[in-house]
């Protein structure tokens, strides 16, 4: 019972597994694709954060367009002029960093002017991480424009600065044509502001059209993604579904067969007529109903159970260190007393309607696991033996007398011992005379029986032929020639009618001693005997030799009595099936030191039931009327004790030309020479 609970623990925790793994194995798939779906974010956001650091270079371009235009027009002196330079080195610093951080990577860090008050600025700032080692058209476009730009830069910044010196030196003629050139150098950089604008612009295009094709990727690979995991999720549910409807499954099998089992195991203790007690050491868990049949006063166990916690409550002290007691002993229960003295016979006494009962007690411990365990107590009622020990006791006190009288009585016996054995041998042999005597009538009935379908067929064919030879001589037809042939054909019938007989008389003749003889001459002569009544009863008769002689010694003619018990046997269990075949098989073979007869028949063997009581004298399973109940005890006994081999009776499968058969199989094992 406890194995096939653990068996069933082991079920629900492997059920528990399962639904753990699948719910584990959900969220980690649902981790995976939110995994999946927050890079393809992460790669929109880059790109997005790549677009804000082009649209954050369009704007220092736009910014340092506008300085440079003030710086070409409006400056008055140098210090302006430095104050518009040190902006535009700022903005192209600025776009230089943004440009090393499209090449390389990197966060992008602007001041953003709020003009609000108590919060003039704020941080943004931009985290932008190169994908690929490829090289970043953005970088490639504009870098050059900007050294492009500082060239320009610094030509202005000359052009400014002569300008500045004509002017201290008061040389306004100079002045005015330098004045002519700044004008015609800022006129020819329109065009490449508008250029590098434009670029940077196609480049902020191109990245919206990039974004835009990537969110829609994006979206489409999402879709994807909630898809395959929705399916994969299905499945997994499904495959846990299974799975756990499999075991629950095995989990009811095995309850099943748990509450079969403890069904069984309560009918077996109850149907123990011992008392047996379960308890746990601290109180009664269970018992058998034997229990409640001692304690009459109580309807059921959980009754018992409501007033009384140990059985101990019903021991009695009788003032005996044999008799168990509720005591203490030496810190000992006493169910602990008797486990610790395995050895010693332990007994209590416990009343049933004020009558006294004595039983004999015995304690065994199982351990359930490292905390618990039960005791199995079990009480048997041994009052009748202390009821005749007593009574024994009392005849104790005059066993001198009774041994005086046993003695005088073993003394007359003895002087008649003798001759009460001889006695008795001679009625022994008397009665083994009577069944022999009885075997062969019984025996003398089946040859007689045998005779007769021996002769009907040869008797028929004397009294056609005769018949025949009288009809031609009263018709005149008759001649010496048939008369001749008639004559030889009666008197070969006749030849074999003294055959048979000679045949018959030999069977009965009696074995005066034990002679060498040919086991396959004596099973086909016993054969010859019984041929006609198979063949009346169409009763298959197929013989398995693969030896011409198997040597034996012992009485052939008893052997032959065994042979024909045997046969007579299986074709009076045969012929009252209605099988469309009717088989007897006659294997005969030798081993190392036995010759081996089996006789088989495919009557559908022996019933279980009377299978040890084949060869006991007088049973049969045929009609008082048709059997006596000797012939198998006859030839177990001659096989056994005439010839010292065995025989015996089973059930057995054979084969006849690939065809099966099964049936009662007789093996006769007598020892070879």
């Amino acid at each position: 019972m406890f194995k096939n609970f653990s068996y069933t623990l082991k079920n629900l925790i492997l059920l528990l597994l399962v639904f753990v793994f699948g719910l584990s194995f959900l969220i980690l798939l649902h981790l995976f694709f939110l995994n999946l779906i927050e890079n393809l974010d992460k790669k929109t956001e880059n790109l997005k954060a790549k677009m804000e650091i082009g649209e954050l270079i369009v704007n220092d371009l736009h910014k340092i367009r506008s300085d440079f235009y003030e710086l070409a027009t409006s400056t008055t002196n140098v210090k302006g002029m430095k104050l518009i330079n040190q902006r535009i080195e700022n903005k192209v610093e600025e776009i230089e960093d943004s440009l090393n951080i499209l090449e390389n990577g990197g966060t992008l860090q602007r001041t953003i002017r709020l003009n609000i008050v108590g919060h003039n600025d704020t941080k943004k700032v931009i985290i932008y991480k190169k994908e690929s080692n490829n090289i970043s058209l953005e970088v490639i476009d504009l870098s050059p424009k900007i050294i492009q730009f500082e060239e320009m830069l610094q030509t202005l910044n000359e052009l400014l600065e002569k300008q500045f010196t004509l002017r201290r030196e008061n040389d306004f003629q100079g002045f005015l044509e330098q004045n002519k050139t700044i004008k015609r150098f800022y006129k020819s950089t329109p065009a490449f502001f508008v250029r590098v604008t434009e670029n940077a612009n196609r480049l902020l295009y191109e990245g919206a059209i990039e974004l835009t094709k990537l969110q829609a990727e994006i979206k489409k690979q999402k879709k994807q993604y909630i898809q395959l995991e929705l399916l994969l999720i299905l499945m997994i549910i499904l495959t846990v579904l299974i799975l756990g409807l499999l075991i629950a499954i095995q989990i009811n099998k095995n309850s099943k067969k748990l509450q079969i089992q403890e069904r069984s195991t309560r009918g077996i203790l109850d149907a123990q007529k011992n008392i047996v007690v379960v308890s746990n050491g601290d109180y009664m868990i269970d018992a058998n109903q034997a229990l409640i049949d001692f304690f009459d006063d109580y309807d059921s166990f959980d009754d018992f159970k409501k007033e009384h916690i140990c059985i101990c409550d019903f021991f009695i002290d009788i003032e005996d260190d044999d008799y168990v007691i509720d005591k203490d002993y030496e810190g000992r229960m006493w169910f602990e007393y008797i486990l610790d003295n395995p050895n010693k016979l332990h007994k209590v006494a416990m009343y049933k309607e004020k009558e006294l009962n004595y039983f004999t007690i015995t304690a065994t411990k199982k351990i359930l696991d490292s905390k618990e365990f039960i005791v199995i107590v079990a009480l048997n009622n041994i009052t009748k033996e202390i009821e005749t020990q007593k009574e024994l006791k009392a005849l104790n006190d005059n066993l001198e007398n009774m041994v005086n009288d046993k003695t005088k009585e073993l003394k007359d016996l003895n002087e008649n011992l003798e001759l009460k054995i001889k006695e008795e041998v001679e009625k022994n042999r008397e009665k083994d005379k009577t069944l022999i005597q009885q075997g062969r009538f019984a025996a003398l009935g089946e040859m007689i029986g045998n005779i007769a379908h021996q002769w009907r067929q040869p008797l028929s064919a004397i009294s056609s032929t005769a018949s025949a030879v009288q009809v031609q001589r009263e018709l005149g037809i008759a001649t010496d020639k048939d008369i001749d042939e008639s004559y030889v054909s009666i008197m070969k019938y006749v030849q074999f009618l003294n055959q048979t007989i000679e045949d018959f008389r030999s069977f009965f003749r009696k074995d005066k001693e034990q002679i060498k003889f040919n086991i396959i001459e004596v099973l086909n002569n016993s054969i010859t005997i019984t041929s006609a009544v198979f063949k009346d009863y169409e009763i298959v008769l197929t013989l398995d030799i693969k030896e011409e002689q198997l040597i034996s010694k012992g009485f052939p003619n008893e052997l032959s009595q065994v042979f024909l018990n045997i046969l007579n046997n299986a074709k009076d269990v045969l012929k009252d099936k209605k099988f469309e075949k009717r088989h007897v098989y006659i294997k005969a073979y030798s081993t190392n030191q036995n010759n081996v007869i089996d006789i088989f028949d495919s009557a559908g063997g022996i019933p279980a039931h009377i299978k040890d009581k084949v060869f006991d004298p007088y049973f049969t399973t045929k009609h008082k009327s048709q059997g006596t109940g000797i012939g198998l005890y006859m030839s177990k006994d001659i096989i056994e004790k005439h010839m010292n081999g065995s025989l015996t009776a089973m059930n057995s499968d054979f084969f006849i030309e690939q065809y099966h058969y099964f049936g009662a199989c007789f093996k006769i094992e007598l020892p070879k020479l």
